[in-house]
């Protein structure tokens, strides 16, 4: 009988062995694949801003911030254009939250489109100048483009008013 009792305890001992190796195996195998698969890093996204934007030839450009979705503090640019964008100002998501306001004056979208395209004669007289009175009406696109990634973040229209 003692034959028979010690057969199946050292039975059980390899069992248990292989058992436990097949556990702490498969966690393994858990904790890789998540980290591979990415559960383990957490992303910072980069935030989508809704913006209000009012433009005057007197006033020049006001956008208003309406709402962003969570994610990374990101400095942007403020471009304006119809076809071809020029920069007139920047910004921050960390500042710009739902209710705050911007404010480029029309001397700023002067200098923001002779900063782009160079002083040249007539330059006044086209459509892509933004505070020019002759355009009164038009509707040209506001972006604020991500400054480190180019992104645009968001995007609004405004009508040219007096």
């Amino acid at each position: 009988m003692n034959a028979r009792e010690e057969s199946r305890d050292a039975a059980v001992s390899p069992v248990i062995g292989i058992m436990l190796m097949l556990v702490v195996t498969i966690i393994i195998a858990a904790v890789v694949s998540s980290f591979a698969g990415g559960l383990g890093t957490t992303k910072d996204t980069t935030p989508t801003v809704t913006f209000n934007a009012d433009l005057s030839v007197a006033d020049g450009l006001t956008i208003t911030c309406l709402g962003a979705t969570p994610g990374k503090n990101v400095n942007f640019d403020v471009c304006v254009g119809d076809s071809n964008y020029y920069r007139v100002g920047m910004g921050s998501t960390s500042t710009f939250t739902p209710g705050t306001s911007l404010i480029y004056p029309a001397k700023k979208l002067t200098q923001g489109f002779t900063d782009a395209f160079g002083e040249f004669d007539g330059y006044e007289g086209t459509g892509m100048y933004v505070p020019n009175p002759s355009f009164i009406g038009k509707t040209y696109a506001i972006q604020l483009i991500d400054g480190d990634s180019g992104t645009t973040i968001g995007k609004a229209y405004a009508v040219l008013t007096a």
